[in-house]
C-alpha cells in the first residue's frame, strides 16, 4: 500500500505562555497521499489554517503544539532543527498564505523573488531560474510576464498577487502543497484556472492540502474532505460520500447552506445558528451542541478514531 505524504496524528495546538495558555486545536487527524487533493473545511476559527502553520513549521512565537506527530515523507517534523527543516519547505513542502497582502517583500522585485527559492533549494543558474520563473508566471495566468518578473508587489492587482504566490510555492517542483484560500480575490476565470492547475498537479503526483469554504471547490476538486469544528476534525470521508451522505449534524449544516441549482427561488438559504466559539478548550462534551438541532444529551465528548468514514458524534444523524 502507499504510504501517505503528510501524516498527522493527534495534534494538539496552543497559544500562550506558562500556565496561561488556550488550546485551539485538538487532537487533529489528517493524511495526504501523492497525486490526491484533502480538502479541510469549515467556518472560520475552526482551527484549519493554524493546523496548516504546524505543518510548515511556522507557528507565530506564542504557538506551541503540545502533543501528537506530523510525519512528512516519513519523518518527524515536530522537534526537527530549524536549519534541517528549511532544507524541506521551500523545496519539498509549501504553502500558499491566505493574507497575500503581507507575503510578498514590497520592497524586492517580482522576479527576485520568484527566482530566490529556485536558486538556493535547486542550485541553478540566474538565467534559468529566470526561464523558469517566467514560464511559471505564464502558468498561472499573469499576462506579460517578462514584464511583470521587473515589477513590484505594489504595482499588481491583489488576484495578480495571488497568481504570484502560487508560482512562488510550485517554483521548486514540491511534492505537497498547501493552500489556504488559494482562490481568494480571483475573478470566476481566473478561479477556473487555478483550479484546473491543481488538478493537472494532482494528476501528476503532488499531494495537496486544500483550505476552503467553497463547498463548490470542494465538489469538483476532492478526493476526500475533513471538517473541523472548534479546533476538531469532526468528519471526513471520499468526497462523493461526504456531499451525499454527511453525517455529522454540522456537515449537514453546512451543505443546507450551499444554494443548489435546481432550488426554488423562494427557497431560503439555512444559516446555522450562533457562532464558533472563542474559547472552546474547557468546554465538555460535544462543542457543536450549542448550536445542534439534534442534541439531547451530548454532555459526554464523542469519540474520533480516524477510518474510512469517522464521525465524532455520538447519534452520527443519517443524511
Amino acid at each position: 500500500m502507499q504510504e501517505p505524504l503528510l501524516q498527522v496524528e493527534k495534534l494538539d495546538i496552543s497559544f500562550g505562555r506558562g500556565k496561561r495558555r488556550v488550546r485551539c486545536a485538538d487532537g487533529v487527524s489528517l493524511t495526504v497521499y501523492p497525486g490526491e487533493i484533502v480538502c479541510l473545511v469549515g467556518e472560520s476559527g475552526c482551527g484549519k489554517s493554524i493546523t496548516a502553520l504546524s505543518v510548515m513549521g511556522l507557528l507565530p512565537r506564542q504557538g506551541h503544539t503540545d502533543g501528537g506527530s506530523i510525519r512528512f515523507m516519513g519523518r518527524e517534523l515536530i522537534g526537527m532543527p530549524e536549519k534541517q527543516l528549511d532544507t524541506i519547505r521551500g523545496r519539498d513542502m509549501t504553502m500558499i498564505f491566505q493574507d497575500i497582502m503581507y507575503s510578498l517583500n514590497p520592497v524586492l522585485t517580482i522576479g527576485l523573488q520568484l527566482t530566490e527559492g529556485m536558486r538556493r533549494h535547486l542550485g541553478i543558474s540566474r538565467e534559468e531560474a529566470d526561464m523558469r520563473a517566467v514560464s511559471l508566471l505564464e502558468k498561472v495566468g499573469i499576462p506579460e510576464p517578462e514584464l511583470t518578473m521587473c515589477k513590484y508587489p505594489h504595482q499588481l492587482s491583489g488576484g495578480q498577487r495571488q497568481r504570484v504566490m502560487i508560482a512562488m510555492s510550485l517554483a521548486c517542483d514540491p511534492k505537497l502543497l498547501i493552500a489556504d484560500e488559494p482562490t481568494t480575490a480571483l475573478d470566476m476565470t481566473v478561479q477556473r484556472q487555478i483550479l484546473l492547475l491543481l488538478k493537472q498537479l494532482r494528476n501528476e503526483g503532488m499531494g495537496v492540502l486544500l483550505i476552503t469554504h467553497d463547498i463548490g471547490v470542494v465538489a469538483e476538486l476532492a478526493d476526500r474532505v475533513v471538517v473541523m469544528y472548534a479546533g476538531q476534525c469532526v468528519e471526513e470521508a471520499d468526497v462523493h460520500t461526504l456531499l451525499t451522505h454527511p453525517r455529522h449534524p454540522y456537515t449537514q449544516a453546512l451543505l443546507a447552506a450551499v444554494p443548489g441549482i435546481d432550488d426554488p427561488k423562494d427557497r431560503r438559504l439555512y444559516a446555522i445558528p450562533g457562532a464558533v466559539p472563542e474559547r472552546y478548550d474547557d468546554m465538555q462534551g460535544c462543542r457543536f451542541a450549542p448550536r445542534c438541532p439534534f442534541a439531547e444529551d451530548c454532555g459526554k465528548q464523542p469519540d474520533y478514531t480516524p477510518g474510512k468514514h469517522p464521525v465524532r458524534c455520538e447519534r452520527k444523524v443519517k443524511a
